[in-house]
């Protein structure tokens, strides 16, 4: 099966309906601005996950220099 783009199926499908070449044309560059593409989609979400990471790590070094902290108040 051969993926084409969802907008050029988007516009076929106005075409098919009824739709002028311009108005189906001018659907799908609306469209078009709006869409997210996969790979995108894909940064956004491997942005947000590294993001994540990097402020799971913050806390735990955070929590384990409060705790170092507290060994060394205590055996003082």
């Amino acid at each position: 099966m051969v993926t084409t783009n969802p907008i050029l199926r988007i516009r076929r499908a106005l075409r098919s309906v009824g739709a002028s070449a311009d108005q189906a044309d001018e659907f799908a560059s609306a469209i078009d601005e709006i869409y997210v593409s996969r790979e995108q989609f894909e940064d956004r979400i491997g942005r947000m996950l590294a993001d994540h990471r990097r402020q799971l790590l913050l806390e735990m070094i955070v929590i384990v220099s409060i705790a170092v902290g507290v060994i060394l108040a205590v055996l003082a």
